[in-house]
């Protein structure tokens, strides 16, 4: 089976089983946090253009962590999209611009005498700088940061009917969120194994609006893995993820009790680069430990698929002068 195909049947597996009534993620406000975090940066005079679609849901509660049977919410889930835009403007420093859409965010409830809620609209706006720290290739060595700030563009204090859907409903976080992370990646066997690690931290400003007196807790993410090159543009990687979620806070400072929590996860993923610049990445997140403060819906799995393509400005331009020379 060639590369390609191997990449696409992997694919199709993966949104089949997504497609079951087996859960997913719980819903979060806001822009979901990223299960696969981008490695590679774009560099200097390349343009990167990127698609996601991410797919969640729940169905389990868990007393701290155990399951349990609790007769309320049905189903929890959300379908979500994201445009971005990268470009590199110096050797070692690009920046990007992400906008997330959710097609569909919904609670589903046991009881009939509830309506269902289902809520869409625009999210968060996420400005983001990457830069190099360190780059030694000749040590397949590379270390880079990044810093950035969520910006609560989208659809927030959402209310239907006169009733108010619960933050974790709401399209947007309506919170100013800002991010920074380091990402370390060393090639290793003649550069067909790169590992990877890195840590990222989230801290949300607290959201005074309408409808809210609400602050989301600091999260802290960790992952380390390795990437393993299996063939011309195609790469397996294994990575584990520790999501470290600090409790969050209501009016006068009350704690949510039941919010915040440690999960960690096994991230299997596959990557395959296309010719032209297309890239295609498929990342399928499932929980192994999980402690949650008080009773939670909690996650089983998480899918997401992210499609780019990079072009070298700079090359084109050369490329559209060299036509335009010659014709005159």
């Amino acid at each position: 089976m060639k590369n390609y195909q191997l990449f696409f049947f992997a694919v199709a597996v993966c949104l089949l089983m997504a497609s079951m009534k087996v859960s997913a993620q719980c819903c979060a406000a806001g822009n979901p946090l990223s299960i696969a975090p981008e490695v590679q940066r774009s560099g200097k005079n390349e343009l990167k253009v990127s698609a996601l679609y991410r797919l969640s849901a729940s169905d389990t509660y868990y007393d701290v962590d155990r399951p349990i049977d609790i007769s309320y919410v049905d189903q929890s889930g959300f379908h979500y999209t994201e445009l971005g835009i990268e470009y590199g403007f110096l050797e070692h420093l690009s920046f990007k611009v992400e906008l997330g859409y959710f097609m569909s965010k919904f609670e589903t409830y046991l009881n009939p005498d509830f309506d269902d809620k289902v809520a869409r609209g625009l999210a968060d706006m996420n400005l983001i700088g990457r830069v190099d720290l360190l780059r030694q290739p000749s040590k397949s060595l590379h270390l880079s940061a990044t810093a950035g700030i969520k910006l609560p563009v989208g659809l927030f204090d959402l209310t239907v009917d006169n009733v108010r859907f619960p933050v974790q409903l709401q399209p947007s976080s309506g919170s100013f969120r800002y991010h920074g992370g380091l990402v370390l990646a060393k090639g290793l066997f003649n550069r067909k194994l790169t590992s990877i690690s890195g840590v990222n931290i989230e801290y949300s400003k607290r959201i005074q609006s309408k409808n809210f007196d609400y602050k989301y807790g600091t999260v802290y993410n960790l992952f380390v893995g390795g990437a393993y090159k299996l063939g011309s543009g195609l790469s397996a990687i294994l990575q584990f993820q520790g999501e470290f979620r600090a409790q969050s806070k209501r009016e006068n400072e009350q704690l949510v009790e039941a919010s915040g929590g440690t999960i960690l996860s096994v991230v299997p993923q596959i990557n395959y680069s296309f010719d032209r610049g297309w890239n295609a990445h498929m990342a399928f997140s499932v929980p192994l430990y999980r402690h949650y403060n008080s009773i939670q819906l909690g996650s089983k799995y998480a899918f997401s698929l992210f499609i780019s393509k990079t072009k070298n400005l700079k090359a084109s331009a050369f490329l559209i002068s060299d036509k335009t020379e010659g014709l005159n």
